[in-house]
């Protein structure tokens, strides 16, 4: 049995449903409290005690990054993230790439946190 099947030829678009307060509370949800607890004295040993200063200069470079991000956004609606924006701008295979290191990138940092998280209560 077969199907006609017509191509879809409309634009996609994705509904802008999120304010900025549950993307900012997604965000600290992500970065998890312990967090500070990880990286405070790290950070305050490589850079002798000026942590604001070191984390207003990440944030700094985090704005361009979301800066960057709103650009490929406004090319790409599509709800693939950097695996879609390394896809279509670079190539399929370094898509694949930052897909599953992404996907790394969710799995290993609780796992670190909790680690790091009974160091510290211990």
């Amino acid at each position: 049995m077969s199907h006609n099947v017509t191509p879809n030829t409309s634009r996609v678009e994705l509904r802008k449903t999120l304010t900025l307060v549950p993307v900012v509370m997604m965000g600290l949800a992500y970065m998890q409290p312990m967090t500070l607890f990880d990286t405070f004295g790290i950070v305050s040993g490589l850079t002798d005690g000026h942590v604001p200063t070191a984390y207003a200069f990440a944030l700094i470079a985090i704005l361009f990054t979301a800066l960057s991000y709103g650009k490929l956004v406004r090319r790409y609606p599509s709800a693939g993230s950097a695996y879609t924006y390394a896809q279509k701008s670079i190539s399929p295979t370094v898509g694949f790439m930052v897909g599953w290191s992404s996907l790394l990138d969710y799995l290993f940092p609780p796992m670190i946190n909790i680690l790091l998280a009974k160091i510290y209560f211990e």
